[in-house]
């Protein structure tokens, strides 16, 4: 299968953390280097951390990745994602959506793909530790193989609807970076959403294992995109609102992303 694998050009549309987390990790990986190609927004400190990780020279533009490509990855901003246009791709090219909050059915219709899968990980420093946890849907056989390649423990959703939940599980990392997960009060509200979402206990449990032993601060700025759902719950938090009402929020920024 792996060996399989190997034969797709992977294009990365979005070259930030996450998009640099998952082609550096591939590469770590042996994928071949000619395979990977990276596109981002032009900002020359994405540039330098590209240059930094010797990532610069797999830079292509959008038009040359949907041409190529019979592996897209999108990791750019969901807000940002309509901004990028229309794909045009074939429909049986596979999408891989590591947006939160928008839709497959949204991702078909702005690429021409019928063949996308959706995943909600950790975040990006999870993935380049390979402990990263995430929400599938749908399965997909060549989806799963790059996720088992990158070691990614990842749960198999019922339905779309569960990614919400899924997109709060990516940030508990960050949260507990900030709030004590074993506080009774933030238990119960951990509780409160697994009534809606079963994995979603054991899934805080593993997410407490992955807050840093230092540098908290950092941690949560590089995981935080802005105007996205961490930042909302973060903020919330901030502000002094419970846990449960902070998770709540994410929700509710999570469906105006979408």
């Amino acid at each position: 299968m792996k060996d399989d694998l190997f034969k797709n050009n992977i294009g990365i549309i979005g070259a930030g953390h996450i998009g640099q987390a998952l082609a550096l990790s591939l590469l770590e990986k042996k994928y071949p280097r000619e395979n990977i190609q990276l596109s981002y927004n032009g900002s020359i400190f994405t540039f330098s951390d590209l240059y930094d990780n010797n990532l610069d020279e797999l830079i292509h533009n959008n038009s040359d990745i949907v041409k190529s490509c019979s592996i897209i990855i999108l990791s750019v901003p969901p807000q940002n994602f309509r901004q990028i246009g229309e794909f045009g791709l074939d429909e049986d090219v596979l999408v891989i959506s590591f947006m939160a909050g928008i839709s497959i059915d949204t991702i078909k219709r702005q690429t021409g793909s019928n063949n996308v899968v959706r995943i909600i990980p950790t975040g990006p420093g999870t993935i380049r530790n390979y402990n990263a946890i995430a929400g599938v849907y749908p399965e997909n056989n060549k989806a799963n193989t790059i996720f088992k390649l990158l070691e990614i423990d990842y749960y198999v959703l019922d339905n779309e609807n569960q990614m919400k939940y899924m997109v709060l599980a990516g940030c508990l990392p960050a949260i507990y970076s900030v709030v004590d997960a074993q506080l009774d009060e933030n238990k119960e509200a951990i509780g409160k959403i697994a009534e809606e979402f079963s994995d979603f206990i054991e899934i805080s449990s593993k997410a407490e294992k992955l807050v840093p032993k230092s540098n908290k601060e950092e941690f949560v700025k590089e995981v935080s995109t802005p105007g996205g759902v961490t930042e909302a719950i973060i903020n919330s938090l901030s502000e002094g609102k419970s846990l449960y009402d902070s998770l709540i929020k994410g929700l509710e920024r999570n469906e105006e992303l979408s």
